[in-house]
């Protein structure tokens, strides 16, 4: 099986004042903007912790998950991991699994962790509408005068 290559270059957006890294990120976050509370920034995980560091977090390795999602009815939590359809780096996917399990249970957070693939977006009819009106608005944000 051939190593996974991102093929085209992200396309960042700004959306409710969290910069997301993708539109595959911003799906994801209209498919469940109803259904969740969500959290983008602040993810950072340090794992390897007991290295002892140079320095306040020097030298330490982080991995920061895509968000961090709550269930606005169950209350249940989950650290997600997005990647796109045929990302295949499954040593990749199973060490940021491992860092985000060890971190959760650490520090006995009820939280789990899920991996979401593109093909696994589902966006209503509204939240199709809203993601093509954000796309266009987006484009002609970053468009040059004139074209």
């Amino acid at each position: 099986m051939n190593k996974f290559i991102y093929s085209k270059k992200s396309f960042c957006c700004l959306y409710k004042g969290c910069w997301l890294d993708s539109l595959l990120e911003l799906r994801f976050i209209l498919s469940i903007e109803t259904t969740h509370y969500w959290l983008r920034e602040d993810l950072k995980i340090y794992y390897k912790i007991d290295d002892i560091p140079e320095g306040i977090k020097g030298g330490l390795s982080s991995y920061t998950p895509d968000f961090l999602i709550r269930d606005k009815l169950t209350g249940k939590a989950t650290l997600v991991e997005i990647k796109p359809e045929g990302f295949n780096d499954k040593y990749e996917l199973l060490r940021r699994r491992k860092i985000a399990e060890e971190f959760i249970l650490r520090w006995g957070y009820d939280w789990e962790f899920q991996i979401i693939y593109s093909n696994q977006i589902t966006l209503s009819k509204k939240a199709k509408t809203k993601f093509l009106r954000l796309l266009r608005k987006s484009l002609r944000v970053v468009s040059p005068v004139g074209t």
